[in-house]
């Protein structure tokens, strides 16, 4: 899945939902339809990484929409790392007791899920590579 790729647009519309929102009602409109369409992207955002903040202003989505001085790649390179932190996306079925195992010995070494997946699987095709030596 390309999900730099589709955060970056998810961002990029956002950004430009709320700033047309800003510009709008800077000019003296009211009530225009970009706030609510900004509204729904960043809902989006919020869903696809899984954020359980306790205000939506405490949320990686918003500090992204936000920050006007990073742009939108980076910013989507830093939500892809959320993204690809959750648990729930390694789109491997995997048991939960397994799972909550992989991530706590994740954590305990300071390197993301996915990562600390690829190493364990290249690890095991290195072994079955010597034993079939």
């Amino acid at each position: 899945m390309k999900v730099k790729r589709a955060l970056t647009h998810l961002l990029k519309a956002g950004r430009d939902a709320l700033h047309l929102e800003k510009t709008l009602t800077d000019l003296g409109y009211g009530n225009t339809p970009y706030f609510n369409l900004y509204g729904e992207i960043a809902d989006a955002m919020y869903c696809i990484l899984g954020e359980d903040t306790d205000t939506f202003e405490d949320s990686a989505t918003y500090n992204a929409m936000h920050d006007i001085y990073t742009p939108d790649e980076i910013c989507a390179e830093r939500l892809e790392e959320i993204f690809l932190s959750n648990p729930a996306n390694t789109g491997l079925n995997i048991p939960k007791a397994t799972l909550d195992l992989l991530v706590e010995s994740a954590d305990r070494r300071g390197v993301p899920l996915d990562r600390f997946i690829g190493l364990i699987l290249s690890e095991w095709a290195v072994r079955e590579l010597i034993r079939s030596i």
